[in-house]
């Protein structure tokens, strides 16, 4: 898991090599028509810095501009840094419910770039808007999910917006009060769930062949279900982060080890969703789909039975 920011002309002035950040977002343009003046000098500072790289695009679709248009203007503003930044679709200015023009922005990027973009949202639209195309697309997410927006994550603020449509976040911005060391105001407090080498394919570039692989896709089943044992990936979500898309597959080896296969089941309470049952048992919404034979992910109901472990 990676921590950073989100800035634009707002934070004129933030000192960026004082900030401890392994990542930083930078606004570039908005509408069709409008670069923001820090952009490129944000970028260069945190490039230096050997920052990860982002550049994000503010959507005004209640101004009547096109899909189209607005993409190519960020395209065309954004050229540098195709390849070597994440392209973001910011999502938060009018219109929200109109996934169609959202979707049409992020195909339009795409085609011209050969980079995925990710889509920023808030939690609320998150949930209120159908974004099955947009996922169908397999564009990213990252959401704003604050709960108390008291400066600190609360991962509690996913039982009330779980992640509907995606699954998971590929980051999360759990705060607009953040307080860093190395610059006295407010900032966007971010998570991104991958490593370095996660962001660099979300960004569409090509990791130098010099750069160690990634332990945890490199190493046997056994040898990562050994090392979860001694207690080296954590516990819960954080072993979850740790292992990413092998966490299944791993657990599974872990409990064989330890001769933890006892089938356990559960009745659904009013009020559950399948991330909720699937964080108080440790195991993941998609083993609960498989388990189950779960048909919409969104669609349980109180009395159901569930296997859990």
């Amino acid at each position: 898991m990676l921590k950073g920011i989100d800035i634009s002309h707002h934070q004129k002035g933030i000192d960026l090599g004082a900030i401890d950040t392994d990542f930083v977002i930078i606004k570039a343009t908005e509408g069709n028509g409008y670069t923001d003046e820090m952009c490129d000098t944000f970028y260069q500072k945190a490039k230096s810095l050997g920052k990860k790289l982002g550049v994000y695009h503010f959507a005004r679709p209640d101004l009547g501009n096109t899909p189209e248009a607005e993409a190519d203007w960020f395209v065309k503003e954004t050229l540098g840094y195709h390849k070597e930044a994440m392209l973001i679709l910011d999502w938060e200015s009018g219109n929200l419910q109109d996934t169609t023009w959202a979707r049409k922005w992020l195909d339009r990027v795409y085609s011209k770039t050969g980079v995925r973009p990710v889509i920023y949202m808030s939690a609320s639209v998150m949930r209120s808007a159908n974004w099955g195309d947009v996922v169908a697309g397999d564009y990213g997410l990252w959401v704003a999910n604050y709960g108390s927006n008291d400066g600190t994550p609360q991962d509690s603020v996913f039982d009330k917006y779980p992640l509907k449509y995606w699954g998971f976040y590929a980051l999360w911005q759990y705060t607009s009060v953040g307080r860093l060391s190395g610059y006295n105001g407010n900032l966007d407090l971010n998570y991104f769930s991958g490593d370095k080498s996660a962001w660099d394919k979300y960004a569409g570039g090509s990791p130098s062949s010099s750069k160690p692989s990634n332990p945890v896709e490199t190493k046997s089943t056994d040898d990562l279900a050994r090392e979860v044992i001694a207690g080296k990936h954590g516990n819960g979500d954080a072993r979850k982060q740790a292992l990413g898309s092998r966490y299944d597959e791993v657990q599974a080896r872990v409990n064989e080890i330890l001769g933890i296969n006892q089938v356990e089941y559960y009745i659904v309470q009013s009020g559950d969703n399948l991330t909720k049952i699937a964080n108080r048992y440790g195991t993941t919404v998609n083993q609960l789909v498989s388990w189950n034979n779960i048909s919409n992910p969104n669609l349980i109901y109180p009395g159901q039975k569930l296997r859990v472990k």
